[in-house]
């Protein structure tokens, strides 16, 4: 029982750095911060998302949706990081690919991704249930 609290104890914080991250890096206080500091921003809030969203499923005891959730958010940030990088250096991409890196980034700091794994998980031992 003490798990399944802490479980949904961690879904709230997910969903509250979410709600800073939308807050402050992308809407409300964001017109005031440059560029790079609500990039950093962006950036950090994600990489507290995926250990506290990592410890939610330890605490659940499923292993294969905490392997899940580390993989996609670990590749997330790479993929952001060196886009990031490389649209710093080179100015190569365009605003189109850069919107669709933006959506990646605003997926993966709503608490979307931990609601849909709970969903699946739940389907999924409705079905070996059978």
């Amino acid at each position: 029982m003490r798990s399944k609290a802490i479980f949904w104890l961690i879904f709230i914080a997910v969903t509250a750095l979410c709600w800073l991250d939308y807050q402050y890096f992308t809407e409300g206080h964001a017109q005031q911060l440059s560029p790079i500091k609500r990039q950093i921003g962006h950036l950090g809030i994600l990489a507290v998302i995926t250990p506290v969203g990592y410890l939610g499923w330890k605490a659940y005891g499923v292993s294969w949706i905490q392997k899940l959730w580390f993989v996609a958010y670990a590749a997330v940030l790479v993929i952001i990081m060196v886009v990031g990088l490389i649209q710093w250096k080179t100015s190569v991409f365009g605003i189109g690919f850069l919107d669709q890196i933006s959506r990646l980034r605003l997926f993966f700091t709503s608490p979307l991704p931990y609601g849909m794994l709970y969903i699946i998980n739940k389907v999924v031992k409705s079905q070996q249930n059978r």
